[in-house]
């Protein structure tokens, strides 16, 4: 008997599957492509194992990578009852999760090689399992690799790179650097300013001095084409620090690209011509903005890589994960803690003791059953934002759900922060002081400045929202911004293009390489015919009819979602007061916000909502955690 025929005798509870159905959609607890999918993955039938795929795909639409049977709520699986609604909501309300989880062994679409997949009580659409367990198998290839190298070398060149290391405990970067160097797989990560591309800039200093007779062919990527510009920019400053010899600087790729670009897109295609079956030509490869990665993406990469080929992951664990399935950087940091050593085993502390520390005991061996534990560099030490910074400060207070910082760091006056309530006359304060920031990159183009100049004074200022509708939202904002700049007669947005349009692309273009992120600004060109105009991860200058574009919106406020991979000088952003403050409006969102600025943060926000924020983690349930641990 199944739980749904343990209701039929109870009046109150009549099952009415059209009705519970019918309220899901309404509410859009599913959709009707879910609903549609679900019923013929269990042939038509409506019993317990169709509402349990129908949560997998809620799941999946979710980004989670799967469906976990410890978080589904029983009692009211698809959360209706906070509608409080006339339709009974006794149709499915099971009694037992685990007699209709264990039903699913025996389902005929689960199973290897079938639609659905059961792995450590998650159940997976297949594709993502296989993505799972693919990324798991090969993280673990590569982290047992053999290298050989001249380790007297290695250690003289650590010195040369990180000579104060001793003097002030232990240099996490220094760490970074000689777990990287000595193994196929390694991910580094830290908080902004921490020194992650200075420190892969010293590691590929450090690499090919070692391999200068035969230098390592090296790709640096990242997802957007923002993030993969702002990688090389980055790389370029680093390089020029350090002073390197000709021949060495020759050596040090600090030419980012895009992870499309680099596994070359098919067009109307979602496979790219590098594969397992043709692979990439490379000896190591660089993903910066690491957790923005999503897991299809991420495998299809790794996929590609040949045999022999290492990979760093590099990126900000604390960040937003990707705006699709997965969250890779998450799941493998998991066990990272700010001031705490990571877990490392005997012979790894050996290890970096010996390369970094001149064999005295800095590292202690900490137990871990994660199989990566050996893998994770977690840079601890931020370099631009210290105890003076206001900007530090208030990320860390939000990052930790540190109320007692966050007070501290709103009454003591930093002079890089500017908090603001929220009311109608902030708001209008808010747009105006938007607008008057955008006036000066429109000055630059009426006074017909160069191209570059014109992106870069657009690019220091930046408005970011959590919402995309209503008045504290995206769409609403962009059109008010406008209307201020129309008053001040810096552009005349009477028909759809207009010089000074700001744009961000939303779809990927692969014919003309413009992909979701890319940011452009309409010009005029020489000949007064108006062109969008992109400067891209190589910093070269491209230019297209505006009829050509993908879908784009105009980007004057842009979502916080939208904002990672990037950086601005000044940062403003807005959250929506507390009646319309939603549970997406959660920590990692507002620190992800937070740390987009490099100079200066503004923030317009009940503190009420702000606290609720810090209050309110999400994680994203995946099994490739598990797949990695040793039992």
């Amino acid at each position: 008997m199944s739980q749904l025929d343990l209701f039929a005798d109870t009046p109150q509870a009549v099952i009415d599957h059209d009705a519970y159905i019918a309220a899901l959609l309404v509410h859009m607890r599913v959709r009707h492509s879910d609903l549609a999918l679900a019923k013929l993955l269990n042939n038509q039938k409506i019993d317990d194992s169709f509402y349990v795929i129908l949560l997998l795909l809620r799941a999946e639409q979710q980004q989670h990578s799967c469906l976990s049977y410890e978080e589904i709520q029983w009692a009211d699986p698809f959360s209706l009852a906070i509608y409080q609604l006339d339709v009974p909501l006794a149709p499915w309300q099971p009694q037992d999760g685990n007699i209709i989880w264990q039903q699913l062994l025996q389902h005929p679409a689960v199973g290897e090689g079938k639609p659905l997949v059961l792995f450590a009580d998650k159940l997976y659409l297949s594709r993502l399992a296989s993505y799972e367990a693919m990324l798991a198998e090969r993280f673990l290839q590569m982290q047992q690799q053999v290298i050989k190298l001249d380790e007297d070398k290695l250690i003289h060149l650590l010195d040369s790179y990180f000579p104060d290391s001793e003097d002030s405990g232990i240099d996490w970067q220094k760490v970074a650097c000689a777990m990287a160097a000595s193994s196929g797989f390694c991910v580094i990560t830290g908080g902004p300013g921490t020194g992650k591309t200075t420190t892969v800039t010293k590691l590929l200093a450090i690499l090919q001095s070692l391999y200068i007779e035969a230098p390592l062919t090296v790709k640096l990527v990242a997802p957007t084409g923002k993030a993969a510009a702002r990688l090389s920019e980055s790389i370029l400053g680093a390089k020029a620090k350090l002073g390197l010899a000709p021949k060495l600087n020759e050596l040090i790729v600090d030419q980012a690209q895009t992870i499309h670009r680099l596994l070359g897109v098919i067009p109307q295609s979602n496979q790219y011509r590098h594969n397992q079956f043709n692979p990439l030509h490379l000896d190591l490869l660089i993903i910066d903005e690491a957790s923005m990665v999503d897991l299809s993406l991420l495998a299809k990469l790794v996929q590609a890589l040949p045999t022999h080929a290492r990979l760093i992951l590099l990126g900000d664990k604390d960040q937003l994960a990707s705006v699709d399935t997965g969250s890779v950087m998450s799941d493998l940091c998991q066990d990272l803690a700010l001031n705490k050593q990571p877990n490392y085993s005997q012979s790894l502390c050996d290890k970096l003791n010996t390369l970094c520390f001149a064999n005295k005991p800095f590292l202690k061996v900490q137990h871990s059953d994660f199989l990566l534990s050996d893998s994770i560099a977690f840079l601890q030490k931020s370099h631009r934002f210290d105890s003076r910074s206001g900007v530090g400060q208030l990320a860390l207070a939000v990052n930790n759900n540190d109320t007692q910082l966050l007070n501290l760091t709103l009454t003591k006056g930093y002079s890089d922060i500017t908090l603001w309530g929220l009311n109608n006359e902030q708001y209008i304060a808010l747009v105006e002081r938007a607008a008057s920031h955008y006036s000066r990159y429109l000055t630059l183009m009426h006074n017909g400045a160069d191209v570059k100049d014109i992106h870069h004074a657009f690019s220091q200022y930046q408005l970011l929202a959590a919402l995309r509708e209503g008045p504290y939202g995206v769409e609403q904002l962009n059109r008010r911004i406008e209307q201020a700049l129309y008053a001040k007669r810096l552009i005349n947005p009477i028909t759809r293009h207009y010089a000074g349009q700001p744009i961000m692309v939303v779809e990927n273009d692969y014919q003309l390489k413009l992909f979701n992120g890319d940011i452009g600004i309409l010009l005029p060109d020489e000949q007064g015919q108006l062109k969008a105009t992109f400067i891209d991860e190589q910093g070269s200058f491209r230019a297209f009819y505006p009829a050509r574009l993908p879908r784009y919106e105009n980007v004057y406020a842009m979502t916080i979602h939208k904002s990672q991979g990037s950086e601005f000088a000044h940062t403003a952003m807005i959250l929506p007061p507390i009646q319309r403050a939603s549970v997406g409006i959660n920590r990692q969102l507002v620190y992800t916000g937070i740390t987009r600025a490099k100079q200066h943060f503004e923030l317009v926000a009940q503190e009420q909502v702000l606290l609720n924020a810090m209050n309110r983690s999400v994680a994203r349930c995946s099994g490739l955690r598990n797949r990695l641990m040793k039992n």
